[in-house]
């Protein structure tokens, strides 16, 4: 397939609630509207095609933000030992490590994502395609910004030693009569989902549609580091873009649309320039993104 975004379908992804499942899609399905024939999909790793296009991308979902370098790592190993099969399965004449790779892109705030996309000539003068490719996501990053927003930056203890002003203040009476009382009861709740990393289906459904949206940023974000390496300038591919509560980081910048059409028109034809095509997930061997 190619243009093609898989967001990886495993336990994680499972663990989703339905509902945030399909908002994810939509709204990274949006945030790539720009690119013509371009989707998004989730997709088991044992149904993964067995060539990955040049002009595809694909990014794994974890818990948390710690968890990101161990599923990077994972990959990266997973990918290289399945491009030295495919190079012996085919019999090209290639040596990977004597090729200069340029896999790693920018990390970023809870995600990171990479590629390498050759199109190489072999010991018998054919051109070889190379696929490595990977983007990680954290869903703690997701919620944590949709939580700190919502919150202004506070934290569950901020929150109660605010109550406990209040109280002293107005009386205990006369403070939990009051509306302000409601609210701090309702911080306190969502300051401890973090706390007590509850699980998303616990959530309210109006944060965790919040969040789904959020994660959906990260997730264009990092797939976007399939394609451009660098970070842009302005918008969801700049630096570190805050995944909610800042209209300027809702989307790709306009200059950076331009580049990611240019480049994935570049990527097209360079594919089509290989005769050969190595497998990244060949059926013989385990999945890199399993």
């Amino acid at each position: 397939m190619a243009k093609t975004l898989f967001i990886v379908d495993d336990d994680v992804y499972q663990g989703l609630p339905a509902a945030v499942q399909k908002k994810l899609l939509d709204e990274t399905k949006k945030i790539f509207s720009f690119v013509p024939g371009f989707t998004v999909e989730a997709r088991k790793p044992a149904l993964f095609p067995a060539t990955i296009h040049f002009t595809d991308s694909v990014v794994m979902l974890v818990k948390k933000d710690d968890e990101v370098d161990i599923a990077e790592r994972q990959i990266k190993r997973g990918e290289d030992a399945n491009i030295r099969f495919a190079i012996k399965q085919t019999g090209v004449k290639l040596a990977l490590d004597k090729l200069a790779q340029s896999f790693d892109g920018d990390p970023g705030k809870g995600g990171i994502g990479g590629h390498w996309k050759p199109v190489v000539t072999d010991g018998a003068g054919k051109k070889v395609s190379i696929t490595m490719t990977y983007g990680v996501a954290s869903l703690e990053s997701a919620e944590q910004e949709v939580v700190d927003e919502d919150l202004h930056g506070r934290s569950l203890p901020d929150i109660l030693k605010q109550r406990d002003k209040k109280i002293h203040d107005k009386g205990m009476f006369k403070y939990y009569a009051s509306h302000e009382a409601l609210v701090s009861v309702r911080e306190e709740m969502e300051a401890e989902l973090m706390v007590k990393h509850r699980p998303l289906k616990d959530w309210d459904k109006g944060l965790a549609d919040d969040v789904a949206t959020a994660l959906a940023r990260l997730v264009a974000h990092e797939a976007r580091h399939q394609y451009i390496l660098a970070h842009s300038a302005r918008g969801l591919g700049a630096s570190s873009p805050r995944l909610w509560g800042d209209k300027n980081y809702e989307e790709f910048d306009g200059a950076d649309k331009a580049n990611l059409n240019n480049r994935i028109n570049q990527l097209t034809v360079d594919w089509g320039s290989a005769a050969v095509h190595l497998e990244l997930c060949p059926k013989e061997k385990a999945s890199p993104f399993d």
